[in-house]
């Protein structure tokens, strides 16, 4: 009966976990539906809340079961209910790509390293930027205000609010500078902004003088700036570096395809954001052993 009632247990509590999982990857996608909605009316100026989801073909206001994320989309196969339109890919796409970076997310941090709620939230809300300003810039070419100039101030009341989000036990997230909990997060969130939207400025000039013409927009700074104050000034670092790899591999066949010179660097920037916040540790033990490399040489130059 014992061991019996251990494989129940068990059992009992696989099913919880999976259900857990089935509910965050639900709620996921109702959230990718509605930053469909951020998607498309940010640009326009238009407001998130009133009116309520219609089709932009012919205007006719959605129904509830014409509104059901990806189900909806299947059922209808890809086709406006009212005028036949077809619909976007973008929209199931949208949906299940958060409906995934939440459940994953949420297993990473919540359940895998076991840090606290507000982690994984913060890192969802920052996946969820990162998600519209991705799609906004691979269609037009920008990347709106209205999330990054939001993100940088909302990351540094976040940062004081859930100060594990720099400085967390049994993490390699440990920063302290002047000994007070919430104010050394205030503190590494405004260097992250300064570190990430500095780094890629500083691109931006070098790149205008070596090509005499743009190299990179002002909106991948904000960006970069906004993405650096969640994270800290050390994974910002690394996100700046680890993009390039990314735009490499996939602007070479943009350009072959579409035979244009203007490539977005906001989708690069948001991916390499994801991969470098779920490999964190590697990345910051990366960095890490780098400032000791240079400390080393500086102290051995200052010796001599």
């Amino acid at each position: 009966m014992f061991p019996m009632g251990i494989w129940y247990q068990k059992s009992l509590n696989n099913v919880t976990i999976l259900g857990l999982w089935h509910i965050i990857f639900a709620l996921g996608l109702v959230i990718g539906s509605f930053l469909n909605v951020c998607i498309y009316r940010i640009p326009k100026g238009q407001s998130l809340v009133l009116p309520r989801s219609f089709c932009p073909y012919c205007n006719t206001y959605l129904t509830w079961y014409d509104n059901i994320p990806v189900l909806s989309y299947l059922l209808l196969k890809g086709h406006c209910r009212a005028c036949s339109a077809k619909i976007s890919l973008r929209y199931p796409l949208v949906e299940l790509l958060t409906g995934c970076l939440c459940a994953y997310l949420y297993y990473v941090f919540a359940q895998g390293r076991g840090e606290p709620l507000c982690v994984f939230l913060i890192y969802f809300l920052l996946a969820c930027a990162l998600i519209v300003a991705t799609f906004v810039d691979l269609e037009l070419l920008i990347i709106p205000n209205e999330i990054t100039l939001v993100g940088m101030p909302l990351a540094l009341v976040l940062s004081v609010l859930c100060p594990e989000l720099h400085h967390a036990q049994y993490t390699l997230r440990d920063f302290s500078l002047v000994g007070v909990y919430r104010l050394d997060a205030l503190i590494a969130s405004a260097l992250g902004i300064l570190a990430g939207g500095g780094l890629v400025f500083a691109c931006s000039i070098f790149g205008k003088w070596l090509f005499k013409k743009d190299a990179m927009g002002f909106g991948d700074v904000k960006l970069m700036g906004m993405i650096g104050g969640f994270v800290g000034w050390k994974l910002a670092i690394t996100v700046f570096f680890v993009a390039p790899f990314f735009g490499i591999f996939m602007a070479i066949p943009a350009l072959l395809v579409k035979k244009s010179r203007l490539i977005p660097y906001g989708p690069f920037l948001s991916l390499a954001t994801m991969v470098c916040i779920v490999m964190q540790d590697y990345f910051i033990e990366l960095i890490n052993r780098y400032i000791q490399l240079f400390v080393v040489l500086f102290t051995g130059f200052q010796s001599c």
